[in-house]
């Protein structure tokens, strides 16, 4: 079970339904359930092909290290991984076609930017890991709108991409301590963590200014962006007082969802949808806590001080 967690990461489940609600709502549709379904279909689908093709290409250095993957656990014999790899290729290709040729070509330079951004998170290249991991949130987006019929949407595109390169870089964050003592070359490492803070700083505001750029909101909008992304600092200014590395990520990935179901919600009027959404994230993150086994730090806090404070 923590395995296929693992795989799939929950959280980006969540992560995934709030992109196809983000094209939903700019362009103010009424898709039918299959449209729903395939668009979430294609970028679900994702994580277990990329971490799965990981996993397999790494299988004999994850078993060296002992690290507790789905390919070194014994459960799920090497070779057979191929075929399911192919199996879901071959799905994502199908669901692509049926809305036709350009969400294929973004689903694969979808597929490409993810390839590249694993390939070069594990050879530490810290500047291009950044580049790909916008341009991976960017063809998210554009695999997307272009399934529903919208074309070569740069901009918003863009948003998406600075905004998961806004979360991604907190990852760095909650991987510091072990970075650190392993030598392990991120820009937190190699930078410091104010340095890292203010970058992460900078990248949210340029991500909000080009929203703001693009699509109009009501004043309402912008204080719920706002008091978002003011929990999220104060809650990692927090953690980081209290030396809970492991939930520094979710404190930024929390204000990424929020701000992606903020946009059709402050259009449709349903902000009963918010705390729906950010309740179904939070309990997704501590699944793939628990999977990647960094709940103890968590409890170890919770033991010794029930209240967080």
């Amino acid at each position: 079970m923590r395995q296929l967690l693992m795989l799939v990461r929950p959280f980006h489940i969540v992560h995934q339904i709030t992109i196809v609600l983000l094209v939903i709502g700019v362009h103010q549709l009424s898709p039918t359930f299959l449209q729903v379904i395939g668009a979430w279909l294609m970028l679900f689908l994702l994580m277990p092909f990329l971490f799965g093709l990981n996993d397999w290409m790494h299988r004999k250095e994850d078993a060296e290290m002992e690290r507790d993957r789905l390919f070194t656990s014994g459960d799920i014999h090497p070779n057979a991984v191929l075929l399911g790899l192919a199996s879901i290729l071959l799905t994502m290709t199908a669901i692509a076609l049926s809305s036709g040729w350009g969400t294929l070509l973004w689903l694969y330079a979808m597929i490409t930017c993810g390839l590249l951004y694993g390939y070069a998170k594990h050879k530490r290249l810290t500047v291009t890991t950044y580049l790909f991991r916008t341009l991976s949130g960017m063809t998210f987006y554009l695999v997307t709108a272009s399934h529903f019929g919208f074309r070569n949407e740069f901009a918003l595109a863009t948003f998406v991409g600075l905004l998961d390169l806004f979360s991604h870089i907190a990852g760095d964050l909650r991987d510091y301590p072990l970075d650190l003592r392993g030598d392990v070359k991120t820009f937190p490492v190699r930078f410091g963590i104010r340095s890292t803070l203010i970058l992460i700083a900078v990248v949210q505001a340029i991500s909000f200014s080009l929203l703001s750029a693009l699509l109009q909101f009501s004043l309402s909008f912008w204080i719920a962006i706002l008091l978002f992304s003011v929990a999220g600092w104060i809650a990692y200014l927090l953690l980081n007082i209290l030396e809970v590395h492991a939930l520094h990520h979710a404190c930024f990935h929390g204000v990424k969802i929020a701000s992606y179901v903020l946009i059709p919600v402050s259009i449709w009027g349903t902000w009963w949808l918010v705390p729906t959404v950010l309740l179904g994230w939070a309990i997704s993150y501590l699944l793939y806590l628990w999977a990647d086994n960094r709940l103890s730090e968590f409890k170890l806090l919770v033991m010794a001080n029930p209240l967080a404070i």
